[in-house]
C-alpha cells in the first residue's frame, strides 16, 4: 500500500473516532464498522448499490429515518463518517440502547429486527463487531441549566438539601430541616414532580428563592 494511501486511511480512521465520541458511540467498535464496511476505501461499492466508508444505500441515504439527517453526497467520505455514526447513534437509542440490535439493523435493516426476520449473515455481522463486548450508547449529556436539582435526583437533592441546611444556619432561621424529611401541606413529598422551591409550607421560602437562583448562593460570600 502507497503511503498516501495509508495516510489517508488514518485520517479517516481518526475522523470516525472523532464521529463516534461527537453521536456518543464507542469509537473502537465504530472503527471496526466503517473497517467492515469498506475497508477505510471512500471509493467502495457494494453489490446492492451501498457506496463509500459507512456504505450507505440511496434509499437510507435520503430517507434514514430515526432522526438521522439525510446525505446529499454519498461519496464524501467525512460526511459518510457522520451519518454511519449519526445514523448508528440513532439505531442503539431507538432500541433502548441494544447495541446487538442495532448492529443488526445497520446490517439488515430495521423491518427486519422488527418482524423478528433478522438474517444470519446480520446477527453475525452483529456478534462479530462487538466481539464479546457489551457496549452502551454514551450519549452527550446536556448541559445543566444552572437551575437547582429537582428533588427526584437523589445526588442533586441531597446537595441541596445541605446547601438549605447550611443556608438556614447562616441566616439565622429556626429550622433547618432539609427538604423531603417531611410532608409538606397538601400532600407533597419529595417524590412529587412539586418544585422543591414550592412556598407551600417550607419556612424561610423567600430566603432559598433568594440564594438558590444562579448567583444567590455566591451572593453570600459577597457581604
Amino acid at each position: 500500500m502507497e503511503l498516501s494511501a495509508m495516510s489517508e486511511k488514518n485520517v479517516f480512521r481518526r475522523e470516525a473516532a472523532k464521529q463516534a465520541e461527537r453521536f456518543g458511540i464507542d469509537p473502537e467498535l465504530y472503527v471496526r464498522l466503517i473497517e467492515r464496511e469498506s475497508g477505510f476505501d471512500p471509493n467502495a461499492k457494494g453489490a446492492a448499490g451501498e457506496i463509500g466508508l459507512a456504505q450507505i444505500m440511496p434509499d437510507t441515504a435520503l430517507k434514514p429515518g430515526y432522526g438521522t439527517d439525510p446525505i446529499l453526497d454519498r461519496s464524501d467520505p467525512m460526511e459518510s463518517l457522520r451519518f454511519g455514526a449519526q445514523h448508528l447513534a440513532n439505531l442503539i437509542e431507538n432500541y433502548d440502547g441494544d447495541v446487538t440490535l442495532a448492529l443488526q439493523a445497520y446490517n439488515g435493516g430495521g423491518g427486519n429486527v422488527a418482524r423478528g426476520t433478522v438474517s444470519e449473515d446480520a446477527k453475525q455481522y452483529a456478534s462479530e463487531l462487538l466481539n464479546g463486548k457489551e457496549l452502551k450508547a454514551t450519549r452527550p449529556q446536556a448541559r445543566s441549566s444552572g437551575l437547582v436539582p429537582q428533588a427526584e435526583d437523589k445526588a442533586g437533592q441531597a446537595a441541596l438539601q445541605k446547601g438549605l441546611a447550611a443556608l438556614f444556619a447562616d441566616r439565622g432561621l429556626k429550622s433547618a430541616t432539609p427538604l423531603g424529611s417531611r410532608a409538606v401541606p397538601g400532600g407533597f413529598r419529595a417524590s412529587s414532580k412539586m418544585s422543591p422551591l414550592s412556598r407551600r409550607g417550607i419556612p424561610g421560602a423567600g430566603s432559598i428563592e433568594r440564594y438558590s437562583t444562579p448567583g444567590g448562593i455566591e451572593s453570600l460570600y459577597k457581604r
